[in-house]
């Protein structure tokens, strides 16, 4: 008994001890929100040990715009980024994730070209403190498994003592997992910068209008009903051929009937 209230005590010493010592770190933790700026400077990325999202947006317009597509996607791998999404209706939109430390090259190859309507702007977002208050959690956590773990090996537990153990230890595992993907989210959002770029064809795309929304809003209507009517249409035959049975049969048995009681009223 002596030695599960020694354990119990190094417990909560261990989580006072890592508490204080993550406090004080905080403080230099920034501000968390969102910065949104816009600029024509290459100079993007500043390297001040936080932790910062960096979020560019171009909009690119010129004659044979998918051969500036590709020259920019072949920059794109020779820096080791990749393509996250790409969606073309109207026009071609590409997400594109950058290592951060190219992300200023990348932006200044993009700015070089010649012939191009070129729009762009730039927004930060600083998860520093976010980012330090779930790594502060994380070690308090992790402390306080390594705990419950070193209780599990004491004499003297009885099986309730387990049960109770292991449920904590089950939990905190639970919240870590959260943490660890958080983390980890983090971090890839903050080593890979973002660029999105819509592409133009210029002279062949044409903003749609609201009628054109709208004209291809009733065109997919009308085809929706007609592809519904054309996978009715072999339930409706079958349906109005055993309807047609149903009918003959009823007025088959309704005549017999009417025979029979004329019979009978001759008799």
């Amino acid at each position: 008994m002596k030695k599960y209230i020694k354990v119990v005590l190094l417990f909560l010493l261990t989580l006072t001890l890592v508490a204080c010592g993550k406090n004080a770190t905080n403080k230099g933790g920034g501000n968390t929100g969102f910065d949104s700026t816009s600029t024509d400077s290459a100079k993007i990325v500043v390297d001040d040990g936080r932790k910062i999202i960096y979020n560019v947006y171009y909009t690119l317009e010129g004659k044979k715009i998918n051969d500036y597509q590709k020259q920019i996607e072949s920059k794109l791998n020779e820096y080791s980024g990749y393509v996250e999404t790409m969606d073309t209706s109207f026009y071609t939109t590409c997400t594109y994730r950058v290592p951060k430390a190219k992300l200023d090259d990348f932006v200044s190859y993009i700015d070089s070209f010649e012939g191009l309507t070129n729009s762009k702007s730039i927004k930060t977002e600083d998860i520093t403190s976010s980012y330090n208050s779930y790594q502060a959690r994380k070690e308090v956590l992790e402390a306080s498994r390594a705990t419950y773990v070193a209780m599990l090996s004491q004499d003297g537990l009885s099986v309730s003592d387990v049960i109770s153990i292991n449920d904590k230890i089950e939990r905190i595992d639970i919240e870590l997992k959260d943490i660890y993907l958080t983390l980890d989210t983090y971090t890839g959002l903050v080593d890979y910068s973002t660029v999105t770029i819509r592409y133009y064809e210029k002279g062949d795309y044409k903003e749609p209008t609201f009628l054109d929304e709208y004209g291809d809003y009733l065109a997919n209507f009308f085809i929706t009903i007609g592809k519904v009517f054309l996978y009715l249409l072999p339930i409706a035959f079958i349906g109005g051929i055993a309807a047609i049975i149903t009918v003959g049969s009823i007025k088959h048995h309704k005549n017999k009937k009417n025979k029979d009681v004329d019979n009978n009223d001759k008799e």
